[in-house]
């Protein structure tokens, strides 16, 4: 146990909270007890598997996450609206569990799609509602790297002429709603434009409260439902806006493939949305499933079948999962290495990887062509997503918006659809 954190052993983990602790106290807030703390702590009546302070119980009830769960729902929450349940979702296994001729089967098949696939495009673009942000020396890396992201992301949102008067930006899985803090820089000027950010969960120190306080005249409203739930078309705040256009920065696996279909689906529900666009970067392709994965027929196409989806889904953990180098290499996955091996992937890296040679023993795998193969499963799975969206009428381009370096997950789609003068 380190000093100035928790001294509660959590039985379940084998190990110490891993919380830190006011100055000359040994428990957390959670772990507090009386005697530490000078103030009992009980369970919460909305939800007794955490506690809170008895004296701050009234106030704890107001903001507990529980009470969302048990409040009624509006009329726009559907419970699995955006889920295709006829789908049986084949169980996940780990790949040291399969087979290995299966999981050679499975790479081989990545490298045939692959190939068929378009060069994509690096395209690092910067917004000028950022630059004084990212001109601070006293910024710090952390910091900057989100930074970065959101400028390119926010320039491609306008290089695509989705930043328009009229418009409402949905941001999906917004969390703090850093991107929608400076999505509202910028179109604070536009007429009869919103913003809607969307989170399942109750955050601390949101951004959308503080680009409230800063101009009173931009409309926001966050909603708090899961995406799996929501009917954008039943949502009364935006139906009076034109234009409706989705973005989402590093939306896990599951939540994209359900951000997509909740558009497309509310294009297609009356009273009828019309999306005019979205930008999404990817993130942990791992957590993909099939139930929910909007590019079924295009893996199909590819000749994957439903048993080898969870094997496609644990592969693309392998593009970031940093290289296993052997030699002289202090940081494995410094920025040097990842920026050589985005762009380059097949370079000449004489380190073998041991666990891959039992897989096709007659294949001499390398450690970089192991992350290769990841990368190319992870573009399979966006390509999937993008097939989707042309089939919904969307013109649509996967590209790098960043670079390796500041995030390997670094792929977004742009899609888009005309505008009617």
């Amino acid at each position: 146990m380190e000093d100035g954190h928790c001294m509660h052993f959590v039985e379940r983990k084998k190990r110490f909270c891993r919380c830190t602790v006011r100055e000359g106290q040994r428990y957390c807030g959670e772990h507090q007890r009386g005697n530490d703390a000078g103030k009992e702590r009980m369970p919460c009546l909305l939800d007794p598997t955490h506690t809170c302070y008895r004296s701050k119980l009234k106030r704890h009830l107001r903001v507990c996450n529980a009470k969302w769960r048990l409040e009624a729902r509006p009329p726009f929450v559907v419970e699995g609206t955006n889920l295709d349940e006829t789908i049986a979702a084949p169980p996940r296994v780990p790949l040291s569990q399969h087979n290995g001729f299966t999981v050679a089967t499975v790479i081989m098949k990545i490298h045939a799609a692959y190939d068929e696939l378009p060069e994509f495009s690096r395209r690092i673009l910067r917004h000028k509602i950022l630059d004084d942000k990212l001109n601070d020396k006293n910024c710090g890396s952390n910091v900057r790297k989100h930074l970065l992201q959101n400028a390119s992301l926010l320039g491609h949102l306008e290089q695509a002429g989705l930043v328009r008067d009229n418009t409402c930006f949905i941001e999906f899985g917004a969390g703090k709603a850093q991107l929608t803090y400076w999505l509202g820089q910028i179109i604070k000027d536009k007429s009869n434009s919103c913003i809607l950010p969307i989170d399942r969960s109750s955050h601390r120190h949101k951004s959308d409260n503080k680009l409230k306080r800063e101009d009173s005249r931009l409309t926001i409203n966050r909603i708090r439902a899961d995406i799996a739930d929501l009917q954008l078309n039943q949502i009364p705040e935006i139906q009076s806006i034109k234009y409706k256009v989705g973005i989402a920065k590093h939306l896990c696996g599951t939540a994209t493939d359900l951000t997509i279909r909740c558009l497309v689906k509310s294009m297609n529900s009356e009273p009828k949305v019309d999306v005019r666009g979205l930008i999404v970067a990817f993130c942990c392709h791992h957590k993909c499933e099939y139930s929910s994965y909007v590019g079924r027929e295009y893996l199909k196409q590819c000749g994957f079948t439903v048993n080898e989806f969870p094997i496609l889904c644990s592969i693309v953990s392998w593009a970031t999962c940093g290289t296993r180098l052997k030699s002289n290499v202090n940081s494995p996955r410094d920025s040097a290495t990842r920026d050589a091996t985005a762009h380059d992937p097949l370079t000449n890296d004489p380190t073998w990887c041991p666990w891959l040679e039992t897989l096709a023993p007659n294949k001499p795998w390398k450690t970089n062509e192991r992350e290769t193969i990841g990368r190319k499963a992870k573009a399979l799975l966006n390509w999937g997503r993008l097939v989707f969206l042309e089939n919904a009428g969307f013109q649509a381009e996967l590209l790098y918006y960043t670079s390796a370096d500041v995030s390997l997950e670094n792929m977004c789609i742009v899609a888009t659809r005309k505008f009617s003068l």
